[in-house]
C-alpha cells in the first residue's frame, strides 16, 4: 500500500499461512497488524503484503487508519 501513512487494521498479528478460522479477524487480544508503508519507511515496505505487529497501546507516529461503514 503506497501512501502517506501505514494503516492499522483490526486483525491480530499471527503467522502465515492465513486460516480464516484462527480468530485473527475478531479483534481479540495481542499485537495488531500495521500494514503497508509510509513516508518514514524504506521502499520495500511500501507494499500491501508488508506487515508488522505492534501492541494496541503503542503509539506509532507514521500510522493512520481507514474509516469504514458496515
Amino acid at each position: 500500500m503506497h501512501g502517506n501513512a501505514a494503516e492499522w487494521t483490526l486483525s491480530d498479528y499471527k503467522p502465515y499461512p492465513y486460516k480464516a478460522t484462527d480468530g485473527r479477524n475478531r479483534g481479540g487480544g495481542g499485537d495488531k497488524v500495521l500494514r503497508g508503508g509510509s513516508w518514514h519507511d524504506r521502499p520495500f515496505r511500501s507494499t500491501s503484503s508488508f506487515r508488522l505487529g505492534y501492541p494496541d497501546w503503542q503509539r506509532v507516529y507514521h500510522a493512520g487508519f481507514r474509516v469504514i461503514v458496515e
